[in-house]
């Protein structure tokens, strides 16, 4: 939520129309990256146990601290890929 008041804040000054594309991308992205680190924690804790001989609490424990840390990485690559592409979007007009 916080990634998305900064976005909006970084677009101040754009108009609606310039503004949209990088919106919808943002928020792509976002939900793309939400359910896609979802699975993979589930994986990454499943594989931790079987490869690692980890309990199953330090297996979960490693993929929910990680998954959301890869997770800001990803919404922060993808402000800058929104601003990016409303300044693409500026340019054409």
């Amino acid at each position: 939520m916080a990634g998305l008041v900064v976005l909006l804040l970084a677009m101040n000054g754009y108009s609606e129309r310039q503004a949209t594309p990088g919106l919808i991308l943002y928020l792509a992205v976002g939900l793309i990256s939400a359910v896609a680190l979802g699975i993979a924690s589930a994986f990454m804790a499943k594989r931790l146990v079987e490869k690692r001989s980890l309990g199953g609490f330090a297996a979960s424990t490693i993929a929910v601290v990680t998954a959301p840390i890869i997770g800001v990485l990803i919404l922060i690559a993808a402000s800058f890929a929104a601003v990016a592409l409303v300044e693409v979007v500026r340019g054409m007009k």
